[in-house]
């Protein structure tokens, strides 16, 4: 019905990004962990290998921090997540019958509010691509990246445009509670600019840890 309706996790960072960077990684080590040592209890989430064209619909919230200072000046970019989750199965549409996992073109519609350095937002949309893979039974590791469009309400130090281009890369992992239905949490790097079309054009580099909950079809 719905289908009918739609046919290294470590990245080195600018100054002031490298501990961040260690700690998200850490966490998201700490968790995979975690998942492992109870899958022996875990079934297998078959709906991963259905033939939907729309196979996740989600949401997914979190917080991310940069740094917009200059000449040593350290000033702290901070947001918080607040996004959706579209996931097409191109398994299907190329084929590839013998991948094990899914592999999904992504749609992430969202609007982030900025606590730092003042009260502003974020809007826009990455489209992107997802690989996830069976790690043991219902936990699923996955990596993602891609690009969109985003509006930034507020003007920083290094960047001097509201319209802007955003490029994302991370990797995460799903955790199926039932067949069709998944939580997640993840590390994501993303990076913010205007391509040189307005200076000053220093882009904006955010580490993020993310989490969010899925339906799949």
């Amino acid at each position: 019905m719905i289908e009918a309706a739609f046919c290294d996790i470590i990245f080195k960072n600018k100054k002031g990004g490298g501990v961040m960077s260690k700690v998200v990684s850490v966490f998201i080590l700490a968790v995979a962990l975690f998942f492992v040592s109870v899958s022996a209890v875990a079934e297998t989430a078959s709906v991963i290998n259905s033939d939907a064209c729309l196979k996740e619909v989600g949401f997914y919230s979190g917080w991310g921090t940069a740094d917009v200072g200059d000449d040593g000046a350290s000033k702290d970019y901070d947001n918080v997540y607040i996004a959706g989750r579209f996931g097409f199965n191109l398994k299907k549409w190329l084929n590839w019958n013998g991948l094990r996992g899914s592999l999904l073109f992504m749609v992430e519609p969202f609007v982030n509010p900025v606590i730092k350095p003042g009260s502003e937002y974020e809007a826009g949309c990455s489209l992107g691509f997802k690989y996830m893979f069976p790690l043991a039974d219902k936990f699923y590791p996955y990596i993602e990246g891609g690009t969109g469009g985003i509006y930034i309400s507020e003007k920083t130090r290094k960047q001097g445009s509201h319209a802007n281009f955003v490029d994302h890369g991370g990797a995460g992992l799903y955790y199926f509670m039932k067949d069709d239905l998944a939580l997640n949490v993840g590390y994501r790097y993303r990076h913010i600019s205007n391509l040189g079309i307005k200076k000053p054009n220093g882009g904006i580099d955010t580490n993020s840890v993310i989490a969010g909950v899925s339906l799949f079809y």
